[in-house]
């Protein structure tokens, strides 16, 4: 994490572990911009050899685990947004 001893020794265990859960969620972020730029540059590599007319989408490709979190909460707001609109008619 770059810390020099007297930086590391002087931390309480609840901000080393903030420090620790920043660290991970820095890398993690990295890696899944990485992955997303390598699925992208396929995409465009492919898209090239397709027929006219048709297209490949980077998630036509790969969905990665992250974005499967995302649609499902995407799907579960849909069906409070249809709870929220039901209630509002009835009133």
């Amino acid at each position: 994490m770059g810390l020099s001893p007297y930086s590391l020794y002087s931390l309480t265990f609840k901000e080393f572990g903030n420090a620790v859960h920043g660290k991970r969620e820095g890398e993690e972020l990295q890696e899944r911009s990485n992955w997303e730029r390598t699925r992208w540059q396929t995409a465009l590599l492919l898209n090239v050899h397709v027929k006219k007319g048709s297209r490949i989408t980077p998630k036509d490709l790969a969905v990665f685990p992250w974005e499967k979190v995302q649609e499902k909460a995407a799907e579960d707001n849909k069906g409070w947004d249809m709870f929220k609109a039901l209630a509002k008619e009835k009133k």
